[in-house]
């Protein structure tokens, strides 16, 4: 059985001490490739990093949209042309209306979405989005719209945390939905499994992040706690998901994995 953390952020600080053996506790998982999406080109430089020492941990390019500001965007576009060979997607970017709330900034966060649309249209790059909703907006509609208006074809909507509607939306886009670990805990998202193909599904850790063990640090290994959860909710064997799903990030990301 193989498996793909599509959503890992291994360049992060929080496994500065122990990541030889968090790449070793992913491989005795079954995990073959993990996808190490940044949030802003300081930290995709770290995931560079990360790459050149781990071969399967594969640099995506970001910004998050929680941190950005007018410096931050200036150096991610200037990246985008100059590590254009070093990364395999653009991402995180998206909206997010929990953390950014006033007018202004709310606004610059869309135009430098668009900005970054439009990048990505034209270098048919896969985009990780990261999508948050919150203060009576729904970050999933604004940015369907925009995936139409500037017609991107490849996405995942990282860390889908939205609603039964939200998926049939993004469905129709042709998009993927990457599902987190921290589902195995979180009941109440149980029945939106179902509503996932598993043709259309990702799955993800978001390490550090939304782990699937209550009070402890996210990493890959743990993505064996979902397939399992998964496989538990829709009654199919769990060998057979992993090979969907391991191929769905692979052609997404068009991966040169070994199955």
């Amino acid at each position: 059985m193989k498996l793909i953390d599509s959503h890992a952020h291994l360049s992060f600080d929080a496994f500065k001490n122990d990541l030889d053996e968090v790449i070793l506790r992913a491989q005795k998982a079954g995990v073959v490739a993990i996808i190490n999406p940044t949030i802003s080109v300081s930290d995709f430089k770290n995931a560079l990093k990360v790459a050149e020492k781990y071969p399967n941990v594969f640099p995506a390019l970001g910004l998050a949209p929680q941190i950005i500001e007018e410096e931050l965007l200036k150096e991610f576009l200037s990246a985008i042309n100059e590590f254009k060979e070093n990364y395999i997607a653009i991402g995180e970017c998206g909206l997010d209306f929990y953390w950014i709330t006033e007018p202004k900034k709310v606004q610059f966060m869309l135009e430098s979405f668009k900005t970054i649309l439009e990048i990505v249209e034209k270098l048919k790059k896969p985009l990780i989005i990261h999508a948050r909703s919150a203060h009576h907006k729904n970050a999933y509609v604004e940015i369907i719209e925009l995936l139409e208006t500037y017609n991107i074809k490849r996405a995942v909507f990282h860390a889908f945390l939205g609603s039964k509607k939200d998926v049939q939306a993004i469905l129709r886009g042709d998009w993927y939905i990457s599902i987190p670990t921290v589902y195995v805990r979180r009941k109440d998202l149980w029945s939106i499994v179902n509503d996932i193909p598993l043709d259309r599904m990702l799955i993800e850790t978001d390490s550090p992040y939304l782990a699937s063990r209550k009070g402890s640090r996210n990493e890959p290994s743990y993505i064996v706690d979902l397939l399992e959860l998964i496989s538990r909710i829709t009654g199919i064997n769990k060998d057979d998901i992993a090979y969907i799903l391991t191929k769905n990030a692979i052609d997404l990301f068009e991966l040169k994995c070994i199955w």
